[in-house]
Protein backbone atom coordinates (compact mmCIF):
# COMPACT_ATOMS: atom_id res chain seq x y z
CA UNK A 1 0.00 0.00 0.00
CA UNK A 2 0.96 3.82 -0.41
CA UNK A 3 2.66 5.56 2.23
CA UNK A 4 0.72 8.15 1.55
CA UNK A 5 -2.75 6.96 0.88
CA UNK A 6 -5.01 4.24 -0.23
CA UNK A 7 -7.83 5.40 -2.22
CA UNK A 8 -9.77 2.38 -2.27
CA UNK A 9 -10.57 4.00 1.29
CA UNK A 10 -12.84 6.34 -0.27
CA UNK A 11 -15.68 3.54 -2.00
CA UNK A 12 -17.22 2.96 1.43
CA UNK A 13 -19.75 4.81 2.23
CA UNK A 14 -19.12 6.07 5.87
CA UNK A 15 -15.35 7.40 4.74
CA UNK A 16 -16.94 9.23 1.31
CA UNK A 17 -20.31 10.68 3.68
CA UNK A 18 -17.50 11.79 6.16
CA UNK A 19 -15.65 13.41 3.47
CA UNK A 20 -18.75 15.35 2.17
CA UNK A 21 -19.92 16.83 5.24
CA UNK A 22 -16.20 18.26 6.79
CA UNK A 23 -15.49 19.47 3.38
CA UNK A 24 -19.61 21.37 3.07
CA UNK A 25 -19.15 22.39 6.76
CA UNK A 26 -15.82 24.05 6.00
CA UNK A 27 -16.99 25.66 3.75
CA UNK A 28 -19.88 27.28 4.80
CA UNK A 29 -17.91 28.96 7.55
CA UNK A 30 -15.44 29.73 5.35
CA UNK A 31 -17.65 31.35 3.25
CA UNK A 32 -19.48 33.07 6.66
CA UNK A 33 -15.99 34.21 8.04
CA UNK A 34 -13.54 34.43 5.14
CA UNK A 35 -11.38 31.82 6.73
CA UNK A 36 -11.32 28.71 8.60
CA UNK A 37 -12.03 26.08 5.88
CA UNK A 38 -8.68 24.33 6.71
CA UNK A 39 -9.02 24.82 10.24
CA UNK A 40 -12.55 22.70 9.87
CA UNK A 41 -11.31 20.91 6.84
CA UNK A 42 -8.40 19.36 9.31
CA UNK A 43 -11.51 17.02 10.50
CA UNK A 44 -10.91 14.85 7.17
CA UNK A 45 -7.58 13.78 8.69
CA UNK A 46 -9.90 11.35 10.43
CA UNK A 47 -9.80 9.36 7.30
CA UNK A 48 -7.43 10.96 4.79
CA UNK A 49 -3.37 10.65 6.25
CA UNK A 50 -1.88 13.71 7.19
CA UNK A 51 0.19 15.08 4.33
CA UNK A 52 -2.23 14.20 1.94
CA UNK A 53 -5.18 15.54 3.84
CA UNK A 54 -2.81 19.19 3.80
CA UNK A 55 -2.38 18.96 0.09
CA UNK A 56 -6.29 18.84 -0.55
CA UNK A 57 -7.12 21.33 2.34
CA UNK A 58 -4.84 24.03 0.62
CA UNK A 59 -6.47 23.26 -2.96
CA UNK A 60 -9.89 23.48 -1.76
CA UNK A 61 -9.09 26.27 0.22
CA UNK A 62 -7.21 28.42 -2.53
CA UNK A 63 -10.73 27.47 -4.32
CA UNK A 64 -13.06 28.17 -1.56
CA UNK A 65 -10.94 31.70 -0.96
CA UNK A 66 -11.00 32.83 -4.63
CA UNK A 67 -14.87 32.04 -5.23
CA UNK A 68 -15.43 33.95 -1.93
CA UNK A 69 -13.15 37.06 -2.31
CA UNK A 70 -14.54 37.48 -6.34
CA UNK A 71 -18.25 37.60 -5.10
CA UNK A 72 -17.19 39.62 -2.33
CA UNK A 73 -14.79 41.90 -3.58
CA UNK A 74 -17.38 45.13 -4.88
CA UNK A 75 -17.95 44.86 -1.13
CA UNK A 76 -14.72 44.84 0.50
CA UNK A 77 -12.55 46.78 -2.28
CA UNK A 78 -13.38 49.86 0.03
CA UNK A 79 -11.77 48.43 2.81
CA UNK A 80 -8.56 46.86 0.89
CA UNK A 81 -6.87 50.29 0.03
CA UNK A 82 -4.67 50.94 2.95
CA UNK A 83 -3.53 47.43 2.48
CA UNK A 84 -1.99 48.03 -0.75
CA UNK A 85 0.73 50.80 0.65
CA UNK A 86 3.94 49.05 1.36
CA UNK A 87 3.29 48.95 5.20
CA UNK A 88 -0.11 47.15 4.23
CA UNK A 89 -0.77 43.29 2.98
CA UNK A 90 2.90 43.51 1.14
CA UNK A 91 4.66 42.96 4.22
CA UNK A 92 2.35 40.34 5.29
CA UNK A 93 2.64 38.81 1.95
CA UNK A 94 6.38 38.68 1.79
CA UNK A 95 6.82 37.45 5.42
CA UNK A 96 4.40 34.28 4.61
CA UNK A 97 6.29 33.10 1.45
CA UNK A 98 9.57 33.50 3.73
CA UNK A 99 7.94 30.97 6.31
CA UNK A 100 5.97 28.64 4.03
CA UNK A 101 9.16 26.29 3.19
CA UNK A 102 9.91 26.15 6.89
CA UNK A 103 6.12 25.23 7.67
CA UNK A 104 5.88 22.43 5.08
CA UNK A 105 9.00 21.37 6.29
CA UNK A 106 7.41 20.43 9.20
CA UNK A 107 4.83 18.66 7.96
CA UNK A 108 7.15 16.81 5.88
CA UNK A 109 9.30 15.30 9.15
CA UNK A 110 6.76 15.72 11.60
CA UNK A 111 4.90 11.91 12.53
CA UNK A 112 1.30 11.67 11.81
CA UNK A 113 0.08 11.61 15.66
CA UNK A 114 2.61 14.75 16.53
CA UNK A 115 1.22 16.64 13.54
CA UNK A 116 -2.43 16.11 14.26
CA UNK A 117 -1.58 16.81 17.73
CA UNK A 118 -0.25 20.17 17.23
CA UNK A 119 -3.46 20.89 15.02
CA UNK A 120 -5.90 19.80 17.29
CA UNK A 121 -3.97 22.17 20.06
CA UNK A 122 -3.57 25.15 18.06
CA UNK A 123 -7.56 25.68 17.03
CA UNK A 124 -8.82 24.52 20.52
CA UNK A 125 -6.20 27.01 21.80
CA UNK A 126 -7.28 29.88 19.14
CA UNK A 127 -10.58 29.66 19.70
CA UNK A 128 -10.37 29.75 23.52
CA UNK A 129 -8.66 32.44 23.62
CA UNK A 130 -10.53 34.50 21.12
CA UNK A 131 -13.93 33.71 22.75
CA UNK A 132 -12.69 34.43 26.10
CA UNK A 133 -10.31 36.98 26.11
CA UNK A 134 -11.37 40.56 27.25
CA UNK A 135 -13.48 42.66 24.94
CA UNK A 136 -10.70 45.55 26.29
CA UNK A 137 -7.60 43.67 25.12
CA UNK A 138 -6.05 45.02 22.37
CA UNK A 139 -2.77 46.24 21.70
CA UNK A 140 -1.83 50.11 21.44
CA UNK A 141 -2.48 51.69 18.19
CA UNK A 142 0.90 52.94 17.30
CA UNK A 143 2.71 53.71 13.81
CA UNK A 144 2.56 51.23 11.15
CA UNK A 145 5.39 49.22 10.83
CA UNK A 146 6.53 47.17 7.46
CA UNK A 147 8.55 44.68 9.90
CA UNK A 148 5.88 43.72 12.24
CA UNK A 149 3.52 42.64 9.49
CA UNK A 150 6.51 41.15 7.95
CA UNK A 151 7.06 38.90 11.33
CA UNK A 152 3.14 38.46 11.54
CA UNK A 153 3.28 37.10 8.17
CA UNK A 154 5.89 35.33 8.53
CA UNK A 155 4.28 33.04 11.65
CA UNK A 156 0.96 32.80 9.43
CA UNK A 157 3.14 31.32 6.82
CA UNK A 158 5.05 28.70 8.92
CA UNK A 159 1.84 27.54 10.68
CA UNK A 160 -0.13 27.85 7.02
CA UNK A 161 2.80 25.31 6.03
CA UNK A 162 2.00 22.44 8.25
CA UNK A 163 -1.28 22.96 9.20
CA UNK A 164 -3.01 24.92 5.77
CA UNK A 165 -4.66 27.58 8.27
CA UNK A 166 -2.28 30.30 7.67
CA UNK A 167 -4.47 32.53 8.44
CA UNK A 168 -4.27 32.13 12.22
CA UNK A 169 -1.52 34.78 13.26
CA UNK A 170 -3.27 37.71 11.30
CA UNK A 171 -6.68 36.87 12.86
CA UNK A 172 -4.91 36.76 16.30
CA UNK A 173 -3.16 40.14 15.26
CA UNK A 174 -6.27 41.69 14.02
CA UNK A 175 -8.24 40.80 17.21
CA UNK A 176 -5.60 42.57 18.95
CA UNK A 177 -5.86 45.66 17.27
CA UNK A 178 -9.95 45.81 17.20
CA UNK A 179 -9.77 45.59 13.54
CA UNK A 180 -13.21 45.27 12.29
CA UNK A 181 -14.80 42.36 10.49
CA UNK A 182 -14.61 43.47 6.61
CA UNK A 183 -11.58 45.64 7.13
CA UNK A 184 -9.96 42.21 8.50
CA UNK A 185 -11.05 39.91 5.79
CA UNK A 186 -10.38 42.53 2.97
CA UNK A 187 -6.82 41.59 4.68
CA UNK A 188 -6.62 38.05 5.66
CA UNK A 189 -8.96 36.65 2.47
CA UNK A 190 -6.08 37.93 0.31
CA UNK A 191 -3.13 36.37 2.43
CA UNK A 192 -5.03 33.45 2.51
CA UNK A 193 -4.97 33.06 -0.92
CA UNK A 194 -1.52 34.07 -1.92
CA UNK A 195 -0.32 31.45 0.92
CA UNK A 196 -2.31 28.57 -0.68
CA UNK A 197 -1.07 29.39 -3.95
CA UNK A 198 2.98 29.64 -2.52
CA UNK A 199 2.42 26.03 -0.23
CA UNK A 200 1.08 24.53 -3.38
CA UNK A 201 3.72 25.81 -5.37
CA UNK A 202 6.38 24.59 -2.72
CA UNK A 203 4.72 20.89 -2.58
CA UNK A 204 4.15 20.54 -6.08
CA UNK A 205 8.05 20.64 -6.35
CA UNK A 206 9.20 19.11 -3.08
CA UNK A 207 6.88 15.98 -3.02
CA UNK A 208 5.11 15.85 -6.64
CA UNK A 209 4.23 12.17 -5.42
CA UNK A 210 0.94 13.83 -3.13
CA UNK A 211 -0.26 15.50 -6.78
CA UNK A 212 -1.23 11.55 -7.75
CA UNK A 213 -4.75 10.07 -9.12
CA UNK A 214 -6.00 9.76 -5.50
CA UNK A 215 -5.10 13.25 -4.57
CA UNK A 216 -7.08 14.85 -8.10
CA UNK A 217 -9.95 12.01 -7.59
CA UNK A 218 -10.72 13.45 -4.39
CA UNK A 219 -10.74 17.06 -5.38
CA UNK A 220 -12.74 16.63 -8.09
CA UNK A 221 -15.10 14.86 -6.20
CA UNK A 222 -14.58 17.59 -3.53
CA UNK A 223 -14.67 20.66 -5.20
CA UNK A 224 -18.88 20.99 -6.33
CA UNK A 225 -19.24 20.20 -1.96
CA UNK A 226 -16.90 23.03 -1.12
CA UNK A 227 -18.08 25.09 -4.01
CA UNK A 228 -21.78 25.04 -3.23
CA UNK A 229 -21.34 25.27 0.80
CA UNK A 230 -19.04 28.27 0.04
CA UNK A 231 -21.85 29.95 -1.38
CA UNK A 232 -24.30 29.25 1.41
CA UNK A 233 -22.08 30.87 3.76
CA UNK A 234 -21.85 34.14 1.84
CA UNK A 235 -25.56 34.22 1.39
CA UNK A 236 -25.34 34.14 5.72
CA UNK A 237 -22.81 36.66 6.25
CA UNK A 238 -24.30 39.00 3.40
CA UNK A 239 -28.15 38.24 5.91
CA UNK A 240 -26.15 38.24 9.44
CA UNK A 241 -23.56 41.11 9.60
CA UNK A 242 -21.82 40.94 12.56
CA UNK A 243 -24.53 39.30 14.91
CA UNK A 244 -23.33 35.98 16.34
CA UNK A 245 -21.22 35.13 13.49
CA UNK A 246 -17.74 35.42 14.85
CA UNK A 247 -18.93 33.38 18.13
CA UNK A 248 -20.43 30.41 16.06
CA UNK A 249 -17.14 30.31 13.75
CA UNK A 250 -14.56 30.36 16.63
CA UNK A 251 -16.84 27.55 18.33
CA UNK A 252 -16.49 25.23 15.32
CA UNK A 253 -13.01 26.02 14.84
CA UNK A 254 -12.96 25.19 18.72
CA UNK A 255 -15.06 21.76 17.98
CA UNK A 256 -12.51 20.69 15.35
CA UNK A 257 -9.31 20.95 17.00
CA UNK A 258 -10.69 18.91 20.29
CA UNK A 259 -12.04 16.23 17.27
CA UNK A 260 -8.36 15.98 16.78
CA UNK A 261 -7.16 15.84 20.04
CA UNK A 262 -9.91 13.27 20.69
CA UNK A 263 -8.50 11.24 17.60
CA UNK A 264 -5.16 11.13 19.08
CA UNK A 265 -6.16 10.29 22.57
CA UNK A 266 -8.06 6.99 21.26
CA UNK A 267 -5.36 6.16 19.11
CA UNK A 268 -3.66 2.67 19.68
Amino acid sequence: MSPFFDFTCLVTPAAALTLAAVYMTAAVFSGLSGFGFSAIGCLSLLVLPPQLGIAVLMALSLLTQAFSLGSLWGELRRHAGPWHRRDGVLPYLVGGTVGMPLGLQILAVAGAAELTACLGGLLVAYAAWALFKPATLRLAEGAPSPQRSFLVGAAGGIVGGFSAFPGSALLVWNSLHGVGKQQGRALTQPFILWMQLVGLAVLALARPQLFSHSFWMILAAAAPVALLGNGAGIAIYRRTGDVGYRQITLAALGLAGAGLLLKVALAP
